[in-house]
């Protein structure tokens, strides 16, 4: 069996990753002819056409598509051993990726990262748990501070805290006046919920099923800000966790009385990544955070966590609902 041929490869996966030859052979220092010339080489060697070349694009085909899964493993691997190999412990440069589901955990995370290690170029990625995932699978991200996580051996998960999912509501509304409110209340008005992805949608639906309510309404909104602005304008009551609520004059934020609805915030990796220094010293630093924090999830084990071989899927959040109408 013939070698593989290196520059072929890293002239694929620039142009699978720039989504072009032109920036491709910028990141390569090469010119675009050479760039080309690589990949029609890799085609012609093994028979194969890897991207579908229009007048103005270039997309993978199913083939480059699957090669791409390979070689983003590969050069991440690269990296990895590259680093090891020059023993970066001081951590004067480098990058590190940051996803996250909301920025109110990570935010704080990589302030106080960045104050520690002022070297590494910190970027952060917010989007849902599933985008964050396929770029932590992807290695298009170091590691991702999320509610929602699996359980996938491939993941070395870290407790980090647990907040109380609270009720939102108009300072105007009646059962504002309150100082919790019960989930039987709630569930006789509108009830303005995140998309069904959403893990706090999911906690608040979770309950009000055991405890057999049926919301008398629902409007789906797909942000937090959102949210937020759609229950000060008096559309319906809405959720969030303790921690996300940064205060609003308009709101107030109320216990769910006889309700432990909880929600879990975990900061996740690769396991195989891990050992990358940046990713090491982020680690140590939740560590130190979750450890300050005192909560329920601080003395918890990662390797018990969802991301361990033997740990069932994760629920990410808890919901022990008041018993409701029978």
């Amino acid at each position: 069996m013939k070698s593989m041929n290196f520059a072929q490869l890293r002239a694929f996966h620039a142009v699978a990753t720039e989504g072009g030859f032109t920036k491709a052979a910028r990141l390569l220092n090469v010119t675009q002819p050479t760039c080309s010339q690589e990949v029609k080489a890799l085609e012609e060697t093994y028979g194969v056409t890897l991207f579908d070349r229009g007048n103005r694009q270039v997309t993978l085909t199913e083939t480059g598509t699957a090669l791409f899964a390979v070689t983003r493993r590969l050069f991440a691997a690269e990296q990895e051993a590259m680093e090891l190999l020059a023993g970066v412990r001081h951590l004067d440069g480098g990058t590190l990726a940051v996803g996250a589901d909301g920025p109110f955990h990570a935010v704080p995370l990589i302030a106080r990262f960045t104050r520690t290690h002022p070297g590494p170029t910190v970027t952060l990625a917010v989007g849902n748990s599933r985008t964050m995932l396929e770029g932590l699978m992807e290695t298009r991200i170091d590691v991702a501070v999320l509610a929602d996580v699996p359980g996938d051996s491939r993941l070395f998960v870290l407790p980090l805290r647990r907040d109380p999912v609270r009720a939102l509501l108009p300072k105007t509304h009646p059962l504002a006046r309150r100082r919790a409110v019960a989930l039987s209340d709630l569930a006789q008005e509108r009830l303005v919920l995140r998309e069904p992805g959403s893990m706090t949608r999911r906690l608040v639906e979770r309950a009000l099923t055991t405890a057999e309510l049926t919301p008398a309404a629902i409007i789906e909104i797909q942000s937090r800000e959102a949210v937020v602005e759609a229950v000060a304008a008096g559309l319906g009551i809405g959720f969030t966790s303790a921690a996300e609520f940064t205060g609003d004059g308009r709101l107030v934020l109320l216990p769910i009385a006889g309700a432990g609805i909880e929600m879990d915030e975990y900061v996740v990796c690769l396991r195989e990544r891990r050992r990358l220094a940046v990713v090491r010293a982020f680690l140590d630093l939740a560590r130190e955070v979750a450890a300050e924090a005192g909560g329920p999830l601080s003395g918890l084990n990662a390797a018990a966590m969802p991301g361990s071989a033997s740990a069932t899927p994760a629920t990410a959040g808890h919901a022990v609902p008041a018993p409701g109408r029978r």
